[in-house]
Formats: structure tokens, sequence, C-alpha cells
């Protein structure tokens, strides 16, 4: 398999120094970690979320999770407190963090197993806990960096081309509000690997690293569904049954130690999100907004037939050379779609769409529509959940023409992917290299 990652534009590979790239990554992990102090130690509960757009996930974990106490590895929580609804990798990085913690502020083992019988709100007013869940927000954040860097570098030493200074200058906003929110970076190290892999057709790695992706968010799945299609269409055994089976072991071996560990702690990921109504972002709440009722079965069915159905379509126009994408562009139609069906659009995917956006084109128009649309949507979802612009009666109009804004313009994005691809196949123009190449 040759080089498949797509180089419209200029130039055909990063300008300048890769230290710059690193620097800048840096800078943007750090102003992002800055930039959501405000809302630590419970003020995410006050009108600071919606001035400071400053809300992060990690941080209420620490104290909310009983991560400030004693704990056991593997999902074993101190009792009276949640399991962590993540996929296993997210889990184990997550209490790595608490542990490191504990060792950066030297907390004693005596200190942190008296803690280990203490409920959430005493261990929330124990003298310096504010500092400790600060220190563990930090912690995080200096790990996620590592991530960060690691991606980086892999997209320099590739030779890919992500955009360019005008695009990178109208997303690094969305970039410093999304990338400390959650865990996500994680999930991106390992996107960046499987691209990598697919690049050097190392399809064995491929099939790793999209299962490690897996293990930690549901997204890179995405990259599956194109890697499949393009290995049908090629009749390649080899490609197909490589990926296949890496696939499968990787997501086994992942999973299992959590799986075996406690069963209801490997679960909590999956019927928390079986479970879940409509929730913030959604195409669904909009509709729920406006009277139009859904419910959590009804949307996980349309969540997997929708998936299913674009594959089978575009399967069905790639195979007739009605189109002819590349794997990056199979792959963000793909994750436009799954984002589109699913049943919340949490803030930080739209550091998702933007990345991946970078990767199939440089046309700044789409771009600075995309990332105005994404990082509105951003911005009034905390001015929506703190009331801001919510009326005394009738919907939330500002919030509810921000999801309508985005889905439409998410789904503008994708015409405008498959259109170039349709043109392609039109005028039998070569993609800019064979994704797979075809082997019994």
């Amino acid at each position: 398999m040759r080089r498949d990652l797509d180089r419209t534009g200029p130039s055909a590979g990063p300008s300048g120094s890769p230290w710059i790239w690193l620097l800048a990554a840096t800078l943007m992990t750090a102003v992002s970690a800055a930039q959501k102090l405000p809302c630590l130690r419970g003020r995410v509960d006050t009108d600071v979320l919606a001035t400071a757009q400053c809300y992060s996930d990690v941080p209420l974990f620490y104290v909310g999770r009983g991560l400030a106490a004693d704990f056991g590895w593997l999902g074993h929580l101190n009792t009276g407190f949640r399991n962590l609804e993540y996929p296993p990798l997210i889990n184990l990085f997550i209490e790595a963090s608490a542990k490191l913690t504990h060792v950066v502020l030297g907390i004693t083992p005596a200190e942190l197993d008296r803690r280990s019988s203490m409920s959430g709100p005493d261990l929330y007013d124990l003298p310096g806990m504010a500092g400790e869940e600060r220190a563990f927000f930090l912690v995080t954040c200096a790990l996620l960096l590592l991530a960060v860097l690691a991606t980086v570098w892999i997209a320099w030493s590739a030779g890919w081309t992500i955009g360019d200074r005008v695009s990178w200058v109208v997303l690094t906003p969305l970039v410093v509000l999304t990338l400390t929110l959650n865990w996500d970076a994680l999930a991106l190290l390992a996107t960046a690997l499987a691209l990598l892999a697919w690049q050097r057709d190392r399809m064995a790695w491929f099939g790793v690293f999209v299962a490690l992706g897996t293990a930690t968010k549901l997204f890179p799945l995405v990259l599956l569904a194109a890697g499949l299609l393009l290995a049908i269409r090629a009749r390649s055994v080899r490609a197909l049954s490589r990926m296949l089976c890496a696939f499968a072991v990787t997501t086994i071996v992942a999973n299992a130690p959590l799986y075996v560990s406690n069963p209801e702690a490997w679960r909590e990921f999956w019927d928390t999100n079986t479970d879940r109504p409509a929730s913030f972002g959604s195409a669904w709440m909009a509709m729920r907004m406006v009277g139009v009722p859904v419910s959590a079965d009804q949307l996980s069915l349309v969540l997997g037939g929708g998936m299913l159905g674009a594959w089978a379509v575009l399967s069905l126009l790639t195979w007739r050379r009605l189109i002819e994408p590349t794997f990056e562009e199979l792959s963000f139609v793909f994750l436009v779609v799954f984002f589109v069906l699913g049943k919340v659009y949490s803030p930080q995917y739209s550091l998702w769409v933007a990345l991946a956006l970078l990767l199939v084109t440089r046309n700044r128009w789409l771009i600075c529509l995309v990332g105005a649309a994404e990082t509105w949507h951003y911005i009034a979802t905390w001015l929506y959940i703190r009331e801001f612009t919510t009326p005394q009666s009738g919907i939330d109009k500002t919030y509810w023409s921000s999801i309508v804004i985005r889905l439409t313009v998410e789904a503008v994005a994708v015409l405008y992917v498959i259109e170039r691809a349709r043109r392609r196949a039109r005028l039998d123009e070569p993609v800019s290299s064979e994704p797979v190449t075809a082997a019994s």
C-alpha cells in the first residue's frame, strides 16, 4: 500500500521546524489547562461556567469517584462511588493519574487508607483537598501533553500536511477549549498511529491501533469501517484478514483485565451509553426541544442502523466507482455520521471534527465555516446550561439554532468531501495513492 494521505494544496509536506510545532502544541495544551482552572473546586455550578467557558470533566473525578483515597486498580473503587463510565484504557489512565498524584503530593499510605472509608462530601471537606484536586488535574494534563506531543511528532515524521497556518489560526480557539476537557488526546494518539500504519501498509498494526483507540474512545472504530470498505473493494484477503484478526485480538486483550477484575465496572460504559436519553448537542435533543419525542432504545437502533446504512451506501458507491474517496475522506464521513446520529454531542467532539477536516482538505472557507459553527455551538452549550440564553417561556432559540447550524455545516462538509470524490471518479483522476494493494 502506498501513501494515502490527501495532499491537496500547494505543499506536499509540513513546513517549518518540528520543534516549532511541538512548542505550539505545548503552548496550546498549557493554555487549555490554565483556561480550565476557574471552573475547579465546584465552580462549574456557578456562572463562571458560561463566562469563562472553562468546563473540564477531569477534576470532577478526583473526589467525585473517590480517587482521593486508597482504591484498587482495574475498577475497584471504594463503596458508595460510581464506576468510571469510560472504556477500559481511559479507566486505567484515570486510576494511574490519581496514583501518580498521590506520589507527587507525598500523601502517605496511612492517610489514603484512612480516607477509603469516607464519603464524597467528607473527602471534599478535607483541608487542602482543593489543592489536591488541582494537582490531579495538572498531572493529568501533563500526561495528556505527552500524548499530544507524540501525535504531533508522528504527523511530522510521516510527512503529513494537516491544514495550514490560516486554518490553525482559525481552529486554535476551539482546540484550546476542548483539548483538556476530556481524555480524547489519548484516542487521538491511537488514531495517529493507526493512520501511520495504514500509510505504511502495516495492516496488522493498523488493526492493533484501531482497537487500542476504540478501547479508549469509540470513535476510532470509523477507521476500521473505512479500511474494511477499501480492502473489500481491492479484493485484498490478506489486508482484510490481518486487520480484522489484529483488531479482534487486541480488543480482547485491552478489555479482558477490567472485565475479569470487575465486570460491573467494565459494563458501566456500555450501560451508560445504552440507557442515556437524547442529550446535549444531539439532533435528537433539538427535536425534543421542539416537541418531537424520542426514546433511548430507538436512538440506539438508529445509530447502529444508520452507521450500517452509511457503510452500505458508501460501499456501493465506491465499489461501482461512482466515487473515488481516500481513506481519510471515508473516515471523515463515517465520523460525522456517527456524531450526527449519536445520542449526545459532547463539546470535545468538535476537536475530532476539526482535526479530521484538516486531514481531508485545506479549503479555508470550509475550515472557517466549520470552525465558526463548532466554536459557537461550544459556547452556546454552556450559556444554555447556565440558562443565560433561556427565555422565561418557550425554547432556548440560541442553543437550538446552534445545534441546527452545526449540523447543517457538518452536512455541508460531508457533501463537499463526497462531491470531490465523485468528481475524481467522473474525471478518472487517481486518488493521492492506491489505498490497498490487491492480494489473495
